[in-house]
């Protein structure tokens, strides 16, 4: 991850292209919110792979190929209303979030994970990769853990600190394997709001922690 906390450009192209699962295309649109250029980035990467689309020669379809789209369509689930944009002027959530949990985080049914600390689990994808949301009360410090994969971190409200780095509003930490004793503490003052995507279960080195882990579900 760059240290400015922004993600880097590979990402950006992937989502650009409809590459990245759910929780990841989630977690990438809701950071650009905060960062115009990115937004730029991602235009420009569409803009790009459609130019690419337009020179590539058509291909023939079959005489049913249309009849086959509009059977699809006809079973597909109907789309989850959408937040209005009165809703986003009041919201403190950048929209694409917003527009996912369709409700305010106090609407939320936030589980306990730990003194100080709660949890709402938003998606479960192939391979245990995981979409939620982290609340922390302000000092708190998260048990040390290491990671079996990729988990990456987007703070929405307060901030955190891991060693000498320091993420704010907006910013996204990624730990990998390599991670080890990875514990982020919290900023004093104010409740931490972080939306987080694991690609596999953390591995908590404490005795309690790892007995509470299947409860968790983390």
């Amino acid at each position: 991850m760059k240290p400015n906390g922004l993600i880097p450009d590979e990402w950006l192209v992937s989502y650009a292209a409809g590459a990245l699962s759910e929780a990841h295309a989630l977690l990438v649109a809701t950071h650009a919110e905060y960062h115009p250029e990115l937004k730029d980035k991602i235009q420009e990467a569409e803009d790009i792979g459609g130019a690419i689309v337009n020179d590539v020669e058509p291909v023939s379809l079959s005489n049913d190929a249309l009849d086959n789209v509009l059977a699809r369509l006809d079973t597909t689930p109907a789309e989850k209303h959408s937040v209005t944009d009165q809703e986003i002027k009041t919201s403190t959530l950048p929209r694409p979030l917003a527009d996912y949990i369709n409700c305010d985080l106090t609407d939320l049914k936030w589980r306990m994970m730990g003194p100080g600390m709660s949890q709402v689990r938003l998606w479960t994808g192939p391979d245990d990769e995981r979409l939620w949301l982290l609340k922390a009360r302000g000092g708190t410090e998260i048990p040390k853990h290491d990671h079996s994969g990729n988990e990456m971190t987007l703070v929405l409200k307060g901030g955190y600190k891991v060693g000498e780095h320091h993420y704010t509003v907006g910013q996204i930490e990624l730990a990998d394997s390599e991670t080890t004793e990875h514990q982020p503490v919290i900023d004093q003052g104010e409740d931490c709001v972080c939306l987080v995507v694991t690609e596999a279960p953390i591995k908590l080195h404490s005795f309690i922690g790892k007995m509470i882990q299947p409860f968790i579900g983390l």
